[in-house]
């Protein structure tokens, strides 16, 4: 696999970060994941089976796990050997307990030169917000994206997923990457840092690009487009909704084709993009009313044999049950060591020659504690010493 040889550390909590140690698992990296005595936040967040949560169990695939207690000298004994053989670590850990736990680079780097850090935060690492406490939806609003997110004249809202922080996971996996391509050319590590608002400014060019440019923020625009017209979603005659899209002529044509609505194709008001586009109050009410005369698993059979820009506005079990992202591998099936059978999300990004993998399911608690301490050279009875001491909390036998 294209990362084998890679050991990474991932000492982060809830998204950005394990997700971009998850990121650098599903390509071949070696990843452990050490969680404090009771396990990280991730664990406690939403609802749960026992010791995993679903934000935990989505999270966390492609990993082995161990509890260490790195606040007592002998687990951060353990951590100095984990580093010495280790090429990256990955946390979110603010300052000053990232120094009290020995997570900066300056001590890492006392242990490995060459070590590459990434950290997380929501701000930065320095700058006025340096230090504040924020989870995704403070990256959300100060980025810009819950002001722009909403219908017209109504409430601002966030995005419904974690998009800072699973943008953020993404970044954090390709500035991992960068550092390791740049220290095998020159053969120096370095520290890295990601931040959740400039992931969210990240995601938002044309937005911010067409401010930069005119001086004048988009409006809100709900489910609309401010370019094109028709572009919204509709609901059909079953109470399904599409989401359907029209954003050149040619498109438009197939839409009217496909809703046996020639007229539409040729009414003044519509006849092309400009037109559409001052006229999509009229235009909308024209395709809800269209649209409702067909069920929905029938309007998307149109839409595809007249080749139409549409989707189903799919709820999660529509989601889970899709066939197109069955085919794609985004949904997978693993045994879990307490869980037993469990579907986890899958790996989105496929390479012909050398892809990624499933290998490991999200880790139990301290699942692989021993096992790991084992190859770093502890006898059997000096693991069950540190158990015994609470050194590894409440690991899960190996």
């Amino acid at each position: 696999m294209p990362l084998t040889g890679i050991r990474v550390l991932d000492l982060g909590s809830m998204v950005a970060a394990p997700l971009g140690a998850t990121l650098l698992g599903d390509m071949g990296a070696e990843v452990i994941k050490i969680e404090p005595p009771g396990g990280e936040e991730g664990r406690r967040v939403g609802p749960r089976r026992g010791d995993d949560t679903g934000l935990y169990i989505g999270v966390n695939r492609n990993k082995r796990g161990m509890v260490l207690d790195l606040t007592r000298p002998q687990g951060q004994e353990v951590l100095a050997r984990l580093v010495a053989n280790s090429d990256i670590v990955i946390h979110n850990v603010r300052s000053p307990a990232r120094e009290k736990l020995g997570l900066d680079y300056a001590a890492l780097c006392r242990i490995r030169p060459d070590i590459i850090l990434v950290t997380v935060s929501t701000y930065g690492e320095t700058g006025p917000y340096a230090g504040r406490p924020g989870i995704d939806p403070s990256a959300q609003a100060l980025g810009g994206l819950i002001a722009g997110t909403g219908e017209p004249g109504g409430q601002a809202l966030k995005a419904g997923a974690a998009v800072a922080d699973v943008t953020a996971a993404t970044l954090v996996a390709y500035t991992a990457m960068v550092a390791l391509w740049a220290r095998a050319r020159d053969g120096q590590g370095q520290a890295a840092e990601v931040a959740l608002i400039d992931g969210v400014v990240h995601l938002q060019p044309v937005q911010l690009g067409e401010y930069l440019l005119t001086g004048s923020p988009p409006p809100r625009v709900g489910n609309r487009s401010p370019f094109y017209a028709p572009y919204n979603s509709y609901r059909c005659a079953d109470g399904g909704e599409v989401h359907l899209a029209a954003f050149n002529d040619k498109f438009y044509r197939n839409l009217c084709r496909a809703l046996d609505a020639p007229e539409l194709a040729v009414d003044p008001r519509f006849v092309d993009g400009g037109t559409r586009l001052k006229n999509r109050d009229a235009l909308d009410r024209e395709m809800a009313t269209r649209c409702a005369q067909f069920s929905r698993a029938e309007l998307m059979t149109r839409l595809e044999h007249a080749d139409v820009v549409a989707a189903p506005i799919n709820d999660y079990p529509a989601v889970a049950s899709d066939p197109q992202l069955q085919h794609n591998h985004m949904l997978e099936s693993v045994q879990h060591a307490i869980q037993g059978p469990l579907t986890i999300p899958g790996i989105p990004l496929r390479l012909a020659r050398t892809p990624g993998a499933i290998r490991r399911p999200p880790p139990a608690l301290g699942e692989h504690s021993a096992q790991i301490l084992g190859e770093l050279g502890y006898s059997v009875d000096a693991i069950a010493q540190m158990a015994a001491g609470g050194l590894l909390g409440n690991s899960q036998a190996d």
